[in-house]
């Protein structure tokens, strides 16, 4: 009687290819999600920042969205992001206690942030706005970085460079 299968031998042969074919395509995996993340992280962004500035204009206070590493303090080094509406007395650096919330999200795991300003801040009236850029970079992606630039009418784009 003939036996229908794989030998065990066959099967060996079988894994060890399978293991060499994956060792070799895990760098280009990990670049892949890294590139994803930096997309997200901007994508993320740049939709809050368009939302800061309708916020802005339809609230008729100052709406900021920055980084921050503790919850209520904008600056860079944080892995989370506020969007939030400011008194009439607040700084625009400093979310207050009695500032409402309106949106907060975390970076996208391995995504550090950096710019010329920890904030961007809208003003209630149309081109109320100060130039600020904020750059995204991943570290298994050093050479991937994806800037996001908020010109002085508030409209902020993405600039794709590779360094």
């Amino acid at each position: 009687m003939k036996s229908r299968g794989f030998t065990l031998v066959e099967l060996l042969v079988a894994m060890a290819v399978a293991t060499l074919l994956l060792a070799l395509a895990a760098p280009g995996f990990a670049r892949q999600r890294a590139v994803a993340a930096l997309r997200t992280a901007t994508s993320q962004s740049v939709a809050a920042l368009h939302l800061a500035r309708r916020l802005a204009l339809a609230r008729g206070q100052t709406v900021t969205v920055c980084p921050s590493a503790d919850g209520s303090r904008c600056g860079f080094g944080g892995k989370e992001w506020l969007l939030f509406a400011n008194g009439p007395s607040g700084p625009d650096s400093r979310r207050d206690a009695d500032e409402p919330l309106l949106r907060r999200w975390r970076l996208p795991e391995g995504v550090v942030v950096s710019g010329t300003r920890g904030y961007a801040a809208f003003q209630p009236r149309a081109g109320a706005a100060a130039t600020v850029t904020f750059e995204f970079r991943h570290r298994s992606a050093a050479d991937q970085v994806r800037s996001v630039v908020i010109s002085q009418t508030g409209r902020p784009r993405v600039d794709r460079s590779a360094r």
